[in-house]
């Protein structure tokens, strides 16, 4: 495998997005797919004519995906069947289709892949373009002076997964290895995944099985350019004092000396129409790679702002490199005009980290939740399909979606719709759970880890929705100090608009899992002053409809081995059921639905009612990969359970909130609260009428203002009970216009205690990877 920072004359690990006539899509139906046996990564890799069945392929997809479209494997995700397609990672895979091109005098052609997975070789007809490894980072391979007049092939080997490469371990990381492992419960210390930059979830987590793809993932191109290939643009901008100042740094490779015009036109996505901005810079170029910036100030920008705080408005660039009137080659960029800062929380200590997020100068509390792959076959997805969740992702109130470290550099549809419908982003980099080991400190991954960092970081820096980079998720910083520093510079270097974060949790940033895993009543949710938590969450059962989709009749209940192959955690979902045992399928639905709903809304409630001290709260975890007994709110198949249901109420920005004991009420307690009005708007509700209803009857009322982004007391609420309460309902409306309703299951009570062994686990555990 040669070193990835040294590269062949026609090969680029480069990154944009075109919309131009240039451009043309080579993915669809006109590729093929074939198997040949497994060959070691440094054999002669052409070895097409050993493949005795071509078979339909599809690209993007992934090898699973068109072997289940053809029936030559069952479904994977219905039952157990996963376990008899592992056979497909013992083979090595070829995709092949037909090009034709017929370049023109002066014409250049570069074949473009957004994504292979995960170790690959490209071919134009019988001549290696180039060998790779790696899933997120772009790869670009000229074949100017390649391809044949009429028709090649283009063709693509990718090693099978029983190929990644192993983790190899010194003698005291071999001597540690079992401890470790031990201490973490048969957690591996040195998981061979943390050998690769794959998707981490790829080789099994506890919402997805082990299903490690094998494809081309991501979108395929073919891009025809005159004697100028722009093969990069990034796209900073920085507004003040009404205006902004734009700086467009455009990566070119030429192949001739010569003078040209760089022609920018800056237009405003919603009126296309409006008067747009455009200027022209001349450019002296020399042959090959080179960068050119082109600076210009835009008047009166409209900025990009979060859908709570604003709209998000969408600018697009169109660039040319023209000479003599001719058009050599030209791309169309989106991008948006924004500022992002943190801010220390209020009372925070000297040491800690600034953990409040400023958007436009407004500090901003963060109503998130974290999101996984939505497939646990990725190349598959298409728009539509991010579209879908997206829309459920606004509708439930969320405001940021932290990208989480176990699962992907997502497609561009997914960052394209959250610039569209302002849903701030946090991207961490591919590296997770590594709590009592570390990552490799070899001279190939580090090269490995600076290569998908530049990729990364080129491909997303463009997107306003990108608010974060982090290194990763769960991992010590001090034991990988080194990598993350480097990926650091790297991130930095490409982009430095943002800030980064070494890992998560970190100093200020919380996972706080003692509720669930540490088996602790969900009340003690109000004793986590944390300034930032970004994981937290109950598990739960999706819909008996959906349950019926991938497990067999049989299985479907009393609770069993193939639940827990499907991710069920069933000791601690049966911990927090109210009833304790359902005898039905119906009753363990409900009862963990209700569960997960009920605990989320204490977590939430509490952290809200802090707010600024604590500065956002991130739901582990909106979605899921495959279909799962898990902690998502919205199942594999789309269908919401009620804590989505729930979170439109408590995610709205504003919300009226009851602090109150959490026990069993009956007739004749008294039942007090305390009322808290929390508005994440930047402008004011004044004068509102406030109602809280107990079972259908009217209970209290009151007219409250709430100012500006705040949090504050509203008042008391103290009722006798004549009768064992079930429910409380509060709204909150300002005329006839209703801004939003709140409701308490009172029925749902954890009378449990925590137990201290787990206390000092899960805190010895946070220590550790601070």
């Amino acid at each position: 495998m040669p070193n990835p920072d040294i590269a062949p004359r026609t090969t680029y690990h480069e990154d944009h997005r075109t919309v131009t006539s240039n451009r043309r899509d080579l993915g669809g139906k006109q590729w093929h797919l074939g198997s040949v046996p497994p060959k070691p990564l440094e054999s002669r890799s052409d070895d097409r004519a050993e493949v005795k069945e071509w078979l339909p392929a599809t690209v993007p997809g992934n090898v699973r995906h068109d072997l289940l479209a053809l029936g030559r494997i069952e479904d994977p995700f219905f039952g157990t069947n996963n376990e008899a397609c592992q056979w497909v990672d013992g083979r090595d895979w070829w995709y092949v289709r037909p090009l034709e091109l017929d370049l023109v005098r002066g014409e250049r052609a570069f074949l473009c892949f957004e994504g292979i997975d995960y170790i690959s070789s490209v071919f134009l007809d019988e001549v290696e373009l180039g060998r790779h490894e790696g899933m997120f980072s772009r790869q670009v391979y000229e074949i100017s002076d390649l391809v044949r007049s009429g028709q090649s092939e283009v063709a693509v080997r990718i090693w099978g997964s029983n190929s990644l490469p192993p983790r190899s371990l010194e003698w005291w990381e071999r001597l540690w290895s079992p401890v470790a492992t031990a201490l973490q419960r048969g957690q591996e210390a040195f998981p061979h995944r943390s050998a690769t930059l794959k998707g981490q979830m790829s080789f099994g987590w506890d919402f997805a099985p082990r299903l490690r793809t094998m494809g081309l993932w991501d979108e395929a191109t073919l891009r025809v350019t005159g004697s100028v290939f722009v093969s990069d643009v990034f796209i900073r901008s920085q507004p003040q004092n009404e205006q902004a100042h734009v700086t467009v740094r455009a990566t070119l490779d030429s192949t001739t000396t010569q003078r040209v015009i760089a022609q920018v036109e800056v237009r405003l996505r919603e009126h296309p129409s409006a008067a747009n901005w455009k200027g022209e810079f001349p450019l002296s170029l020399e042959p090959g790679q080179q960068i050119k910036d082109m600076k210009f100030t835009l008047p009166e920008p409209q900025l990009w702002h979060p859908w709570d705080r604003g709209k998000p408005h969408m600018y697009e660039l169109e660039l040319r490199i023209v000479q003599e009137g001719r058009v050599l080659d030209s791309l169309t960029e989106p991008f948006g005009i924004r500022k992002v800062d943190m801010a220390r929380n209020p009372d925070a200590p000297m040491r800690s980290e600034d953990w409040t997020l400023v958007i436009n100068d407004s500090p901003l509390f963060v109503r998130g939740a974290n999101w996984v792959p939505m497939d646990a076959l990725p190349g598959r997805l298409r728009r539509e399909h991010y579209q879908r969740l997206i829309t459920m992702v606004k509708e439930a109130g969320i405001n940021l979606l932290r990208v989480w470290g176990g699962g992907l550099r997502e497609k561009r549809a997914f960052y394209d719709l959250c610039d569209e419908q302002g849903i701030m982003v946090w991207q961490e980099f591919p590296l997770a759970c590594l709590l009592l080991g570390h990552l490799p400190r070899t001279r190939r991954f580090r090269n490995l880890l600076r290569q998908e960092g530049i990729g990364i970081a080129r491909q997303l820096r463009n997107h306003p929705s990108l608010v974060l980079w982090c290194g990763g998720n769960e991992f010590s910083y001090l034991r990988n100090r080194r990598l993350v520093d480097e990926l650091e510079r790297v991130v930095m270097a490409e982009d430095g608009t943002r800030p980064f974060r070494k890992a998560s949790p970190g100093r200020g940033d919380t996972h706080n899992w003692l509720v669930w895993h540490g088996k602790a009543p969900t009340r003690q949710y109000r004793k986590d002053t944390s300034p930032f938590v970004s994981e937290f969450g109950l598990q739960s059962v999706p819909s008996v409809t959906s349950l019926s989709q991938f497990l067999a009749k049989e299985d479907l209940f009393p609770p069993n081995n193939v639940w827990r192959y499907h991710c069920a955690q069933l000791e601690k979902l049966a911990r927090y059921l109210t009833p304790p045992t359902p005898n039905t399928l119906e009753g363990w639905v409900e009862a963990s639905q209700r569960a997960q709903a009920c605990g989320l809304q204490m977590a939430i409630e509490h952290w809200r009612r802090r707010k600024y001290r604590t500065s956002g709260t991130v739901i582990w975890q909106f979605n899921e990969p495959w279909p799962a007994i898990s902690w998502s709110l919205v199942d594999h198949y789309g269908q919401p359970k009620l804590a989505w249901e729930r979170l439109k109420s408590l995610y709205n920005p504003v919300l009226i909130s009851l602090e109150f004991p959490q026990r069993r009420y009956r007739a004749g307690d008294t039942f007090r609260a305390r009322v808290w009005g929390v508005n994440d708007l930047l402008s004011p509700c004044p004068d509102c009428l406030l109602e809280v209803d107990l079972d259908g009857q009217a209970v209290f009322s009151r007219i409250v203002s709430l100012p500006p982004d705040s949090s504050q007391p509203a008042g008391w609420l103290e009722v006798p009970l004549e009768r064992d309460p079930r429910a409380l309902l509060v709204r909150l409306r300002r005329g006839d216009r209703f801004i939003s309703s709140n409701e308490y299951d009172l029925s749902y009570h954890d009378p449990k205690r925590v137990r201290l062994l787990e206390v000092l686990v899960r805190g010895i555990g946070r220590w550790l990877l601070e």
